[in-house]
């Protein structure tokens, strides 16, 4: 008989357990809220505008249950991974994931707030033109002047007109609604992917951001109003259009959101920023076995039973041309080569299946 001591010491008390997770073992909200309430308060360096009275209070707010991202499902976690998970909750720093393309940087941050039901992520996609603001907020002026036009000629030249708001044409970016919607043991998820492309300014715009936690909207500082709702981010068509309240053109985290920002390793980073960063290297496997433990939570058991010796063989191909070093080859390849040689594989003749292969196989470099 297992006394309750023995069950304590056997249950995972981690914030984020790294759990592979399927549509039916998404941990329920109030599970989810068990694990938060273990984040620890910040270090005293790291703390922002958060007051207890307000956590309590978000604390107590109905949680929305949103329909699983496919992107967090089936994602195996490597434990390292979920420690330095673990340790950026704790010390209220950015994550910075680097690796070759496909090796599971982003779904990292989907599985992250899929377990522990968090707001996001919230995905600010970069390129080469990308500036701060793209992220923090979104306001189209001219829009509005053309709106104020447009009243201005149905009322005629004489008659007084009411300004459009300006509410209804500024919209957060992403990283203005994660920091918005981060509060007491419920931070936001906030996604930076590809940092590496971004202009060679970004990484000090955001050591700013980074370390006070706040950014003004200078369009909404200039008002004479004490506060205006504006748009929120959207990460997808069905998300809601409520409006956010800003006071006094001033967003501040009342906790510092959980930032995940991934880099393909094209490029190095400022040692400022990267001592603000915690730092996690995602590898693939490099033997049968783990690629087989990726395919079992991507395939049910059924086809991995059909596919088993091919789906082996598959692995060792794809194995040999990684350790040739000719080139990167990503796991995602070898996810759909296994699907194609579910799909249509057996239509091909064996010199058709090895020319696709060898296309599904290309390196990514070199």
């Amino acid at each position: 008989m297992t006394t309750n001591s023995e069950q304590n010491q056997a249950e995972d008390l981690r914030i984020y357990r790294g759990k592979t997770l399927t549509e039916g073992n998404i941990p329920s909200a109030k599970e989810q809220q068990k694990h938060l309430k273990r984040i620890p308060a910040p270090p005293p360096w790291r703390i922002f505008s958060y007051s207890q009275s307000e956590g309590e209070q978000n604390e107590k707010l109905p949680q929305k249950r949103e329909k699983p991202d496919p992107r967090a499902l089936g994602f195996v976690v490597d434990p390292f991974a979920a420690d330095l998970v673990n340790a950026a909750f704790c010390l209220r720093r950015p994550l910075l994931i680097e690796g070759i393309p496909g090796a599971g940087k982003t779904s990292l941050a989907y599985a992250v707030a899929t377990e522990l039901g968090l707001p996001g992520p919230y995905r600010w996609s970069i390129v080469s033109r990308t500036t701060l603001k793209n992220g923090l907020y979104d306001y189209d002026a001219i829009g509005r002047l053309q709106e104020a036009s447009l009243i201005r000629q149905k009322k005629g030249e004489g008659g007084e007109i009411e300004e459009p708001s300006i509410g209804d044409y500024l919209r957060l970016g992403p990283m203005g609604m994660a920091f918005k919607l981060s509060k007491k043991n419920r931070p936001a998820v906030l996604l930076i992917d590809e940092i590496d492309k971004s202009d060679i300014d970004m990484p000090n715009d955001l050591l700013h951001i980074f370390e006070e936690g706040f950014f003004e909207i200078p369009e909404l500082a200039r008002l004479k109003s004490k506060f205006e709702y504006v748009l929120p981010y959207r990460r997808q068509r069905d998300d809601s259009e409520e409006k956010i309240k800003i006071e006094k053109g001033f967003v501040q985290c009342e906790e510092f959101p959980l930032v995940f920002m991934t880099s393909n390793e094209a490029r190095e980073f400022p040692p400022a920023f990267l001592r603000r960063c915690l730092r996690l290297t995602l590898n693939q496997p490099n033997d049968i076995d783990g690629f087989w433990t990726i395919l079992q939570q991507r395939f049910n058991s059924e086809t991995l039973n059909r596919l088993d010796e091919p789906a082996k063989q598959l692995i060792t191909k794809f194995l040999n041309k990684v350790k040739k070093k000719q080139g990167n080859l990503a796991t995602d390849q070898l996810l759909n080569a296994v699907y194609l040689l579910l799909e249509n594989g057996q239509d091909l003749n064996e010199e058709r299946w090895e020319t696709l292969l060898a296309t599904i196989f290309k390196p990514l470099q070199g």
